[in-house]
């Protein structure tokens, strides 16, 4: 997240009327509610932009309310951006959820080429978090880097997996690649999941794994909590599963083959089973997995193949959304 924007948030905070600025940090929203129906907010889009931003930039549930409560006066679309990459990065789900759901560009960018995508890989690096509570409660009890389920709604509504910084021409996943110490595997997935290219090189000619290879010579923190400069270490193994997940999906030819490869393997067990290469002998494997003699003499005990589909169907593995 950009410094430039969150120092400007400060300034305008700090020159906000304390009445607004206290309650719009701290998701007192009734108090934001009595201020509008009172008619102070009619035609005073600099306060509702600086609520709007004060209450996007927070990781506390409750503003969103607040900013649920305002954006129906929001006039500033530019505004409305900042608050999607600043909510994004906060891990504010409800609030990325509002924002979303106004009809904010999930592909919008800042001067740099930071996208909602980008800021939401990097949620919980709490050493960069401006306001307190938000910091104080990532430094606590966040463990990863990255918010799944931001990830996911985002790419939902049509953010651009790919994308790339102006300057170094990194996607979303490279950036992961270098923080692969400490960011959570889930958002990883999800990048994948969306199409992330893993053939892409930035402005160096590094692919993914060649920039998550480097982060292998970083000292190991083996401690709960993430470190101040996360991309300075690396947990045990964490990179290890980084570059092994890369490494099955670009074996699988795509994110779709790898997270099918398990019932592939059922309905392939399934044959050998009925050929009488391979044996189940307990529960219900013995219906799933009987071979083809067994299957006669089970008759209506048998299981149909339409019901043996319709398992692999409904069956969810840590591949699957």
């Amino acid at each position: 997240m950009a410094r430039s924007l969150i120092g400007q948030l400060v300034v305008s905070a700090a020159q906000l009327d304390g009445v607004l600025a206290r309650p719009a940090r701290e998701g007192d929203a009734d108090a934001i509610k009595r201020w509008i129906s009172h008619g102070a907010s009619g035609g005073d889009t600099k306060k509702i932009n600086i609520i709007l931003l004060c209450a996007s930039a927070t990781s506390r549930p409750a503003c969103a309310r607040v900013v649920e409560a305002v954006l129906p006066h929001a006039r500033d679309q530019a505004v409305l951006d900042d608050c999607l990459r600043l909510a994004a990065y906060y891990g504010a789900e409800e609030t990325v959820k509002c924002l979303l759901r106004v009809g904010t560009d999930p592909q919008c960018t800042d001067a740099d080429g930071s996208t909602p995508l980008l800021t939401a890989s990097f949620g919980n690096n709490w050493n960069a978090y401006v306001e307190e509570w938000s910091r104080t409660n990532a430094r606590r009890h966040a463990t990863s880097l990255g918010n799944q389920n931001i990830i996911r709604m985002l790419l939902r509504h049509g953010a651009a997996v790919d994308a790339r910084l102006k300057e170094t021409k990194k996607t979303h996943l490279m950036l992961a690649a270098r923080y692969s110490g400490f960011v959570s595997l889930g958002v990883v997935r999800e990048l994948l999941r969306g199409g992330a290219s893993l053939d892409a090189v930035d402005h160096k000619g590094r692919t993914v794994e060649a920039t998550a290879r480097t982060r292998l010579q970083r000292p190991i923190y083996d401690r709960r909590r993430i470190p101040d400069r996360p991309d300075h270490y690396r947990r045990p193994g964490a990179v290890e599963a980084f570059l092994e997940l890369c490494a099955a999906v670009r074996a699988a030819g795509s994110w779709k083959r790898y997270a099918n490869e398990p019932r592939v393997q059922l309905v392939v067990l399934r044959k050998l089973a009925e050929n009488g290469r391979a044996v189940a002998t307990r529960g219900v494997a013995t219906r799933l997995f009987a071979p083809r003699r067994r299957v006669q003499a089970m008759g209506s005990r048998a299981l149909p193949d339409v019901l043996f589909w319709k398992i692999l169907e409904f069956w969810r593995t840590d591949r699957d959304p």
